[in-house]
């Protein structure tokens, strides 16, 4: 019972460590000097789910399946190819929703500062 007891204390205190780090690491910090950000989909799934960027940047869509995605990015359409990409500009501030017309559940966020 202690053995259990000392392990479930080891991964308390590194899942604690973890949540403070990213919480002291501002949203800003992570992408918002990118230039050129890119978002995967992998198995039907998008590698992360939210994107952060400057204004004026380019999103580029990487599709790693074998199925061609009908993303949409705001309002504007994409079509990712089997295997392909697509990079978009991103010329306005705002924060967008990224999703696939075909499967709903496949969806990020884009946030351009």
């Amino acid at each position: 019972m202690h053995a259990a007891f000392a392990r479930s204390t080891v991964i308390t205190r590194r899942a604690l460590i973890c949540a403070l780090f990213l919480v002291a690491l501002p949203a800003s910090a992570v992408d918002a000097n990118v230039s050129n950000a890119r978002l995967t989909i992998k198995d039907g799934v998008f590698g992360r789910s939210t994107v952060v960027v400057a204004k004026g940047s380019t999103l580029t869509l990487k599709n790693a399946d074998d199925i061609a995605y009908r993303v949409k990015v705001g309002a504007t359409l994409v079509i990712v190819p089997a295997k392909g990409s697509k990079t978009i500009p991103l010329p306005q501030r705002g924060t967008f929703s990224i999703t696939c017309t075909k499967a709903p559940s496949l969806t990020a966020t884009l946030i351009v500062k």
